[in-house]
């Protein structure tokens, strides 16, 4: 009884914060970095997996998920992002076996990389022109650890406890950050989800050398992330539906698909069809961009790839490979 009345709060406390941080010295797109998915399932899916299906991603997505596994497992990801603008890779790690008396049932790590060349550090020459004096690459990297356990018997809670390394070239960042979700499993056809970046309005800290006016920061907004997953089971074939939703705070307007004044919400939407849970087909909408992709999963051993198709940016290929131990 202890223990669930704790959990209430730290989800009523979580909430607060998300509202009282909307008055914060935030940063638009502070987090865009991270904001770009990972695995080929879930981009297939158009990144709706808020609410499933999970595999050892499911730190990333919603760490409620992680309960679910019931094994040990890894994922491995590589993506060519817009074509060959960004190189994107992720590693995690999963361990939820079944742990009975337990009241952390599952937990894991991931690590999440998105970088590549191109800054172009210029300086004046003589003649007040601008020249090109150097190159460097950028990154952006999160290390993580999750934690995840029933409150009820339908309802899981999880958490994810981020470190940010970001390098620009001329400085690099550091921050700290938290997301939480939760996962209501209403019958074996319906689960809802629920995850928020970034509960307790993430910051970064910048080494300050480029203005020479030492450290600067910035804090990144919590977004909500609602989801649903609906399962239909006809006899050898499984067919799934999923959506979500990034509801944020950052007063972007015109740059999200829907906004009133400072909330804005962009929308995902999947469709999966599987053949006794081994070949997958996939396809959905990414913010209003088409994806597809699909999957073997054989054994302890599992396949998918994904595309993203962008209209004003080349197109994303995304590969993962996972093992179950």
């Amino acid at each position: 009884m202890y223990y669930h009345m704790l959990m209430k709060k730290l989800i009523l406390s979580s909430i607060l914060i998300i509202l009282t941080s909307l008055t914060a010295n935030s940063a638009k797109y502070a987090g865009e970095a991270f904001s770009l998915g990972v695995g080929g399932r879930s981009l297939a899916l158009g990144g709706a997996t808020i609410a499933g299906p999970f595999d050892a991603s499911a730190g990333y997505w919603n760490p409620a998920g992680l309960v679910t596994l019931g094994n040990r497992s890894a994922i491995a990801m590589h993506a060519e992002t817009f074509g060959s603008l960004l190189n994107h890779d992720f590693l995690g790690y999963v361990d939820a076996r079944p742990k009975e008396n337990a009241k952390i049932k599952a937990f894991g790590f991931y690590l999440y990389y998105l970088g590549g060349g191109g800054i172009k550090i210029t300086q004046l020459n003589q003649f007040d022109r601008p020249e090109v004096i150097r190159e460097e690459s950028h990154g952006d990297y999160l290390l993580t650890g999750s934690v995840a356990g029933n409150l009820t018997d339908k309802l899981d809670f999880g958490l994810t406890a981020k470190i940010i390394y970001r390098d620009i070239g001329t400085e690099t960042g550091k921050g700290l950050t938290l997301d939480a979700g939760l996962l209501y499993r209403y019958s074996p056809a319906i689960q809802v989800g629920l995850m928020v970046t970034d509960i307790t309005t993430g910051f970064i800290r910048y080494s300050g050398k480029t203005f020479d006016t030492g450290a600067n920061s910035e804090s990144i907004y919590p977004t909500v992330k609602p989801g649903l997953m609906l399962t239909h089971l006809l006899n050898d074939f499984t067919g799934r539906f999923l959506m979500s939703g990034d509801i944020k705070f950052e007063n972007i307007k015109y740059a999200a698909q829907y906004w009133s004044g400072p909330l804005s919400l962009d929308t995902h939407f999947g469709w999966e069809l599987a053949y006794k849970e081994i070949l997958f087909g996939r396809t959905g909408f990414d913010i209003g961009r088409f994806t597809a992709g699909g999957g073997i999963h054989v054994n302890k051993l599992s396949l998918d790839f994904a595309y993203l198709n962008h209209d004003d940016l080349d197109e994303t290929y995304r590969i993962s490979a996972g093992f179950i131990f």
